[in-house]
This record gives C-alpha cells, sequence and structure tokens, in this order.
C-alpha cells in the first residue's frame, strides 16, 4: 500500500535562452539510453521509471513496465509505458524526469528538489503521445515548477499542473497541458515532470494498456505583459 501511495503522490505533483519560445526537456525524444547500474533495465538518460522504482522497495521485483520502441514521433526511438504483473503486485507504468534513484527518493522524503534546470515561463508542456487503453484506464501528464525561496529556506511550488486522458489513439497526437501559475511574479528554476498509466477507479490499471510518447517539450513564452 505504502508503495502504490508513493507513485499516486509522483504523478499528481505528475538555463534556456530567455527568447526562446519553446525548450526540449532534455532527452524529451528518448533517442538517449543506457543500462541503469546494477539492474536488468534499459532506461531513458534523464528519466527514472516505475520498475527502478519497485525494485527498490522489492529487490525480487522483476517486472517490465518500460521499454525503448522504434514506433516514434521524430528520431529514431520512443519510450513506451506497459502495465505490468510480478512479485505478487501490478506496477503501472511512469516515468519521471530525474537521472536516478537517489535524486528520486529525496523528492520522496521531501529533503530535496529534483528535475532539471528551467529558467523560463512557458505556456505549456507539449508531447505526442499514442494511447492504446483498455476501458478505466487513463494516461496523466504533470508538470511540477519550482523556485527556491531564499528568504523562507524553502521550495515553492509555482506550477502543478496534470492533465489526464482516456481516450484511445492509434495513431501520434500532441497532448498539451497547460501551465497555470500559482505565484505570477516568479520564474521557476527547476521542472519536474511525471507522466504514467493510471485506473480512473482505486483500482490498478488493466495488463495491456499501453502509452508511447515522444518530443516533449515546454512550448509559449510567458512574456511580461498578460502573464498567467
Amino acid at each position: 500500500m505504502f508503495k502504490k501511495l508513493i507513485f499516486l503522490y509522483l504523478l499528481s505533483v505528475v538555463g534556456p535562452n530567455l527568447l526562446a519560445q519553446t525548450m526540449p526537456l532534455p532527452n524529451g525524444g528518448f533517442e538517449d539510453w543506457w543500462n541503469y547500474p546494477f539492474t536488468i533495465y534499459e532506461t531513458p538518460k534523464g528519466w527514472t521509471d516505475n520498475d527502478l522504482l519497485y525494485q527498490r522497495f522489492d529487490p525480487g521485483y522483476k517486472g517490465i513496465t518500460l521499454l525503448k520502441t522504434t514506433r516514434s514521433h521524430s528520431g529514431k526511438y520512443a519510450l513506451q509505458l506497459g502495465v505490468a504483473f510480478n512479485h505478487d503486485d501490478t506496477v503501472n507504468g511512469g516515468i519521471y524526469s530525474t537521472g536516478n534513484m537517489d535524486s528520486l527518493m529525496r523528492l520522496l522524503q521531501h529533503t530535496s528538489a529534483a528535475g532539471f534546470p528551467c529558467s523560463q515561463k512557458f505556456e505549456s508542456f507539449t508531447g505526442y503521445y499514442i494511447f492504446n487503453c483498455l476501458p478505466g484506464d487513463t494516461a496523466v501528464f504533470g508538470a511540477v515548477l519550482t523556485k527556491w525561496n531564499w528568504a523562507k529556506q524553502t521550495r515553492d511550488t509555482i506550477v502543478n499542473s496534470v492533465l489526464r486522458v482516456g481516450d484511445i489513439q492509434t495513431d501520434y497526437v500532441p497532448f498539451v497541458v497547460p501551465l497555470k501559475y500559482r505565484i505570477k511574479n516568479e520564474v521557476p528554476d527547476t521542472a519536474f515532470i511525471s507522466i504514467g498509466i493510471q485506473s480512473q477507479s482505486s483500482k490498478q490499471a488493466k495488463i495491456g494498456t499501453s502509452l508511447i510518447l515522444d518530443d516533449l517539450e515546454f512550448s509559449g513564452r510567458v512574456g511580461e505583459k498578460g502573464q498567467k
């Protein structure tokens, strides 16, 4: 139960040029992969996932919810998430924009931020996806933008935006997550992305649901006037 609550939390929280209108996420096209140290898993560089997270808590876990696929929107590769049953548990596929498990664990323990530098205000978190879902399953796209508050010695959450989709998409379509700024006069310094498969109910998602992702980026610079 503890592990499941962690995954739900991560999916709900799921220095560029100042004139740039878009900013590709680090390895947001999923072209670069590596064998994660001391595991059986091949993962995209700059990202961690639920297989690694589950194995951290349960060393006997050997399920696979993340795969490298050549069914790409651009480039050579894309990322595919699924649902696995292994070691008496069902695990939903999910990815997080932090390059190692230690960083992700520090985020869970509220001891430090995780993610990648982002020092500009964008309007949207966007990308392309294919979703082959069984009834009741959804794809969840989340973006959290934060900034260190030197006066309070804590991290302020500037954006916490989530999009859920539940329709089957057999070919690539764009998703757009509007970034809603809670603190309008502040510019973030760190971004954290979480994407995964969930059930609309309290049950686990179903074996056979899959989500393919490619070309993730921030887009639409928020200007000085009419800031969101």
